[in-house]
């Protein structure tokens, strides 16, 4: 599979993270603010969202699994310091106000696929990671553009450690369209008088 251009920014709550938070942000990724960020956990406001791993992916991918669980205990813990230092150094971390916004608007997140890259740009492996995200009736958060709400990241290996970040636009999942229910044609059939009751 190919992987171009790899520059994003990384999902937030659990891959959420995302999860889903993130988006594009088309500029050089910048780690300058860190030191002026604030460091407390932001506190939810919400029920804490649940999530969940397809069948079968545990055994497959156990390494990718186990980081992906710990950012997502990390993030859904409102640890958004903790949360930037698993964001990968060649994406900016979401800002500490689109992390609560997302943490506050997810339901669900079920973590669909896992698929290690064939070629890619990194020294060592990565992996593609699906999820489809259910956000609490009535928040107006997005995941990324537009209303899909399955999202893609990036999990690969920097300074010795897994880190993420949202997969670029050629690897996201399609759009979802919703399709009108199908109907049946309307049928009419000719009416003829002799066959009701009454003179003609």
């Amino acid at each position: 599979m190919r992987l171009a251009r790899c520059i994003g920014v990384c999902l937030t709550v659990g891959l959420l993270g995302g999860a889903l938070p993130g988006c594009d942000r088309g500029k050089p990724p910048s780690r300058a603010t860190d030191a002026a960020a604030p460091t407390g956990p932001v506190e939810p406001t919400a029920p804490k969202p649940e999530y969940s791993f397809a069948s079968g992916l545990e055994p497959a991918y156990p390494e990718v699994v186990a980081f992906l669980r710990h950012f997502m205990e990390t993030a859904l813990a409102g640890d958004y310091a903790a949360y930037r230092k698993l964001v990968a150094r060649v994406a900016d971390p979401e800002s500490r106000e689109r992390f609560e916004s997302v943490l506050n608007a997810l339901k669900l997140l079920a973590i669909e696929t896992i698929e290690e890259l064939e070629a890619s740009q990194f020294a060592s492996p990565a992996y593609l990671v699906t999820a489809r995200a259910e956000l609490l009736p009535g928040k107006k958060v997005t995941l990324r553009r537009g209303s899909n709400s399955r999202v893609a990241i990036l999990v690969l290996q920097e300074e010795d450690e897994l880190r993420m970040m949202l997969a670029p636009s050629e690897l996201q999942p399609e759009a979802e369209t919703t399709q009108p229910a199908a109907t049946a044609p309307a049928t009419t059939a000719p009416s003829y008088p002799w066959k009701q009751d009454g003179d003609y």
